[in-house]
């Protein structure tokens, strides 16, 4: 009997050792992660770009895109808006309030051309405009 749960203790001494270092290497990758797209405010605009990507797709799908709006338009703005999120240079709350507008309104529904022309000028409006900026 008491060797039985020597071994029993030592078994279970052993997956806790396991559990606890698969545990801190997790913490230490999501560390590395965390520290590499910049602390807590890069993280919001890796966020950013991926939700902008996401909405990018779905817009440029065949079923979604009104035959007024060109592809390469599409991709011209989105462009231009994930070139200001690296930069660090759009107005995060906007952007959010404009993807979210989209996501929910034309989820099911296919947009109209001028519905698509104002969603791409208020995420276009989302950038902001520096005083350094020669744009």
């Amino acid at each position: 009997m008491a060797t039985i749960r020597k071994k029993l203790s030592g078994c279970y001494r052993r997956v806790l050792i396991f559990l606890l270092v698969i545990v801190a290497v997790g913490l230490v990758a999501v560390g590395v992660v965390y520290r590499q797209v910049g602390g807590g405010e890069g993280a919001r605009y890796w966020m950013a770009e991926h939700a902008l990507n996401r909405v990018e797709q779905h817009l440029k799908s065949e079923d979604q895109r009104p035959d007024g709006i060109s592809e390469d338009q599409i991709v011209e703005s989105f462009q231009r808006v994930r070139e200001a999120t690296q930069g660090r240079r759009v107005n995060l709350v906007s952007l959010y309030t404009a993807l979210k507008s989209y996501q929910t309104e034309f989820n099911v529904k296919k947009p109209s051309t001028p519905e698509i022309q104002a969603f791409l000028q208020t995420l276009e409006g989302t950038i902001l405009k520096n005083a350094d900026s020669k744009n």
